[in-house]
């Protein structure tokens, strides 16, 4: 059994997966002002009562980002702990393995974020290289290149370009893709985090 954490979305959620079905989907946070410092331990624990988890789970998987600070951070630690504590292999999903999986060699497509804390991000590519931005105003420009925008929450409202819009659900990349991931035991977690304050990234 897979224990997938999405730390990235707007609502962290634990997920547990069996033969690439979701067998249940645990909502971290039950209200905006809970901490998910204070709720993700206690959830587990909650959810390791009921289903017996710890005994189960074969493979962990987490996000990566980019997204909030605070919930990359916080789902890198748990993760880790948890992995070092049962000896079980992670592996990890980012905006860069979902492009990956979508088609790395269409420049023209773009992934757009909503993440928690109300925070949106764009990934992109240029060459072989990944290009990450945190969008904090309603001006921001889609690159001209880009011509498919998927999006995992909303569409941007201040998207006035014409592209070709497409939704995706990170949790339906990572059952599709599953097999696909690269499970490593003691594997150094790094998030992928964006800031627009230079000395920050």
């Amino acid at each position: 059994m897979f224990l997938f954490l999405d730390v990235v979305s707007p609502i962290p959620e634990f997920h547990l997966i069996n033969d690439k079905k979701i067998i249940v989907s645990i909502k971290i946070l039950d209200n905006p002002n809970e901490k998910l410092s204070d709720s993700i331990v206690p959830k587990y624990l909650e959810a390791n009562e009921r289903y017996k988890l710890n005994k189960k789970i074969t493979h962990l998987i987490i996000t990566t980002g980019p997204g909030s600070y605070t919930a990359l951070r916080v789902g890198a630690s748990f993760i880790a702990g948890l992995s070092q504590s049962l000896s079980l292999p992670v592996a990890i999903l980012s905006s860069e393995n979902i492009f990956e999986f979508l088609d790395n060699r269409n420049m023209d497509n773009g992934l757009y974020f909503q993440s928690s804390n109300n925070q949106n991000f764009l990934t992109f590519k240029e060459g072989k290289r990944f290009i990450h931005q945190k969008i904090e105003n309603k001006k921001f420009s889609i690159p001209k290149h880009i011509k498919n925008l998927f999006y995992n929450s909303k569409y941007p409202e201040f998207c006035k370009d014409k592209l070709i819009s497409i939704p995706f659900s990170i949790i339906d990349f990572v059952i599709k893709n599953v097999d696909n991931l690269e499970f490593k035991k003691e594997l150094i977690i790094k998030p992928i985090y964006i800031s627009n304050n230079i000395i920050l990234n």
